[in-house]
């Protein structure tokens, strides 16, 4: 450990004294990254993290993964079948609902999960221009339904992108990328089309049953028609990725059929995404008007050979073999929104209506197994299909705002949100949920200090409730609610940026598996994290800065097996140029997650030369190390002493990249 840190400070402290006769400069790093914020939000949204345009460029993020995993209190992780899940909690299939993530102004989302970070998490970024993260209940006109954490991805424009540009790559194990864009401007519209292909390949990952694989392909078209007051984007993204461990956990018990193989021996999961939006703009701009629909298609299919061994329901004893599992689950939402801003005396209100309507199909199921009930019987079973719950899930949302200026240098923040979800022609009851935040912000010249209060309830997502039990689901559930306290203190001058964060989260009838029935239960115990983070950002010229983090996160479940767990990390960035070189330095700390994973330090080095104005080439090398983040996955549970077995698999990999960009 102590090598590896003293590897990184001498890169970072020999990049900089390169450059230290630049130290006099105009020092605007600070000021470009306010000026950028300012134009798309205000102090009274929430607990923000900025990636810049020029941050993507030089950190070489190809994907959002590649910026999420530094991210505080949670960095990035994966469920089961390998895609993100930033608040995994294994087995359970997908945890992170409550994480939105939007394009512009329009949700990417998968209306059975209820968010679409499973499907963009890890998303290509070389259409994107900026990135805002939210932490801590974000304000309500940001997303149709509550949120913990907003991503807002903005895209490239004609006014900033005129022409076009081609960008290649290659990367270990065969990975390779290939994206292009061209825009242009005309006197009253202009429009963007981008699109990309990328193979992303991993080395297999051993286990003593089998090698497992984790490669994705993934192919995207993003286009942008845009006038004065109108906006018409279209995306469209296919995906095709390696099933990973799978998405069940085998059960040992005395009446089954040993289990000799807990891993596929083949999974696939191939997803074709489609999405249109429309963004009106009336009344100088304070009226706004929004449609958005969406299609989403995926295939999902597991075979094992042998047979694999699970119990898929609470009231049988013995097991099903299975040998397979196929799925087709097909989806498809559209979303209304219209949003009025107006301003009366010191007060900034906002109120608004949406709606939105989720149509989801997972009927069309095919599982081979022989069912094994105690003491020998056999019965074979060819497919299972069953009566879905509901086919879809109406939303209706309504929300007022009013940010009070007390004086020039404080704000008082009230946003009430109502909504009311409806699972038509089903026995699942209605939920309403109640959300409400106040907030304080001081802004005393240098120094900021915000504080938000919340109150927020989350219903459960589709998939929790739609499907039978041996697929986890439970008619019952009811919604769980947080209370919570966030403050941040920052403090800025040309040559730094110094924030204090910390906050406390109590969790209500949280949705947990219960391991004697494999469902999900609202449990009655409460969970409370505790939050704290400590930043600094040093700005040594217009192109030079170094960034540092360390936060602690600590859950209290009052659980046997862990009433108590800490989660520590950190970060060193240092972002930086000379002539026509570009040098990014990034060191990751995540602490070690439980008794069977391994502290992770992910060490990523990134060099770009500017050959000319228009033409660059870039190496990067990712987990050089190769000591990153471990994430146990639960492989099997003894149904008598509910003791569970792991596999442990690495997030990031070392990798190497090597690539050019031409703009024309």
């Amino acid at each position: 450990m102590k090598c590896k840190l003293s590897t990184v400070f001498l890169f970072t402290f020999l990049s900089l004294s390169l450059n230290a006769e630049d130290i006099d400069s105009l020092l605007n790093d600070f000021k470009l990254s306010s000026e950028l914020s300012n134009k798309t939000k205000d102090e009274a949204r929430g607990n923000l993290i900025i990636y810049t345009r020029d941050d993507i460029e030089r950190m070489q993020a190809n994907t959002l993964k590649d910026l999420m995993k530094s991210l505080r209190y949670l960095g990035y992780k994966e469920h089961r079948l390998g895609q993100p899940d930033l608040y995994n909690a294994d087995p359970n299939l997908f945890n992170s609902s409550s994480v939105r993530i939007y394009l512009n102004e329009n949700e990417l989302f998968n209306p059975l999960l209820g968010s679409g970070f499973s499907r963009f998490g890890d998303m290509e970024l070389d259409f994107i221009d900026h990135i805002e993260i939210y932490q801590g209940f974000p304000s309500f006109e940001i997303a149709t339904e509550p949120a913990t954490v907003v991503i807002r991805l903005y895209s490239k424009t004609a006014e900033h992108d005129a022409g076009g540009k081609i960008k290649a790559q290659m990367g270990s194990y065969g990975s390779n990328l290939l994206s292009t864009y061209y825009a242009q401007e005309f006197d009253n519209f202009s429009y963007f089309a981008y699109a990309a292909k990328q193979d992303n390949q991993y080395k297999n990952i051993s286990t003593p049953e089998k090698d497992l694989k984790k490669n994705k392909l993934s192919k995207q078209f993003f286009f942008s028609v845009e006038s004065e007051n109108n906006t018409l984007e279209l995306l469209a993204a296919h995906e095709s990725r390696d099933a990973l461990i799978g998405g069940v956990v085998s059960i040992t018990s005395p009446f089954a059929k040993p289990d000799s193989n807990k891993f596929p021996e083949d999974g696939k999961l191939e997803n074709l995404f489609l999405t249109a939006s429309w963004t009106s703009y009336f009344q100088e701009k304070s009226l706004i008007f929004s449609l958005s629909i969406m299609k989403s298609e995926t295939d999902y299919n597991l075979y094992y050979n042998p047979s694999y061994a699970y119990r898929p329901l609470p009231s049988l004893e013995g097991q099903v073999q299975l040998k397979s599992i196929k799925q087709t689950t097909k989806e498809d939402s559209f979303t209304l929104g219209l949003v009025k801003k107006f301003n009366y005396k010191d007060n900034q209100f906002t109120l608004g209506a949406k709606f939105r309507h989720k149509h989801f199909d997972l009927t069309d199921i095919s599982l081979i197994s022989d069912l094994y009930i105690p003491p020998s019987s056999s019965i074979p079973l060819v497919t299972t299909p069953y009566a879905q719950a509901y086919y879809s899930t109406d939303i209706s949302s309504f929300f007022f705002e009013d940010g009070y200026s007390m004086d020039e240098n404080q704000i008082f923040s009230l946003s009430i949100m109502y909504q009311n979800y409806h699972n038509k022609h089903s026995s699942v009851d209605d939920i309403n949920l109640f959300q409400a935040r106040l907030g304080y912000i001081l802004n005393k010249g240098n120094f900021v200090s915000k504080t938000f209060l919340s109150h927020m309830q989350f219903a459960p997502d589709p998939y929790m409730t739609i499907a039978p039990a041996d697929q986890y689901s439970n008619e019952g559930l009811k919604e769980n609610t947080f209370h919570s306290i966030l403050q941040e203190f920052s403090y800025h001058n040309s040559f730094s940026l110094s924030k204090i964060i910390f906050g406390y989260n109590s969790i209500e009838d949280v949705i947990l598996i219960d391991p004697a029935t494999l469902q999900l239960q609202n449990n009655k115990k409460s969970i409370s994290t505790t939050l704290a983070s400590i930043e600094e950002t040093l700005f040594f010229s217009q192109n030079d800065k170094l960034e540092l983090q360390a936060y602690v996160n600590i859950i209290d479940a009052p659980y046997e097996d862990a009433p108590r767990q800490h989660y520590h990390g950190g970060m060193i960035r240092m972002l930086n140029s000379i002539n026509k070189f570009d040098f990014f330095n990034e060191f990751i700390i995540h602490e070690k997650q439980n008794s069977t994973t391994s502290n992770g330090h992910d060490y990523n080095l990134g060099l770009i030369y500017h050959a000319t104005q228009d033409l660059k080439f870039n190496l990067k090398g990712e987990n050089i190390f190769d000591d990153g983040f471990e994430q146990s996955y639960i492989d099997q549970i003894n149904a008598l002493t509910q003791e569970a077995s792991f596999t442990v698999v690495p997030i990031t990999q070392r990798r190497f990249w090597f690539g050019m960009e031409l703009v024309f």
